[in-house]
C-alpha cells in the first residue's frame, strides 16, 4: 500500500483516489473500455505510466504501471 497526500487542482473537490498497480497501463486501459469504462487521462511521469479511467457506474480509479528509469551504466 502506497499513500500520499496530493493537493487538489484549483476548484476540484477533496475526494479520493484508487490507485492498482498494472503489469501494463495501456493493456489494461484498453481490456477496462472493452467491459465499459472511459479512459479520461493518461500519462507518463519518471517512475510510472498512469492512465484514469471512470467505470460503468460513474466511479474513477487510476491504474498505474511501475517504470523506474534506466540504471546508469
Amino acid at each position: 500500500m502506497i499513500g500520499a497526500l496530493v493537493p487538489s487542482e484549483s476548484g476540484e473537490p477533496a475526494s479520493w483516489q484508487v490507485t492498482f498497480s498494472v503489469a501494463d497501463r495501456d493493456e489494461s486501459a484498453s481490456r477496462a473500455e472493452k467491459l465499459g469504462a472511459t479512459v479520461l487521462s493518461s500519462s507518463d511521469q519518471q517512475w510510472s505510466r498512469r492512465a484514469r479511467l471512470r467505470d460503468p457506474q460513474g466511479a474513477e480509479f487510476v491504474v498505474s504501471q511501475f517504470t523506474p528509469p534506466p540504471r546508469p551504466q
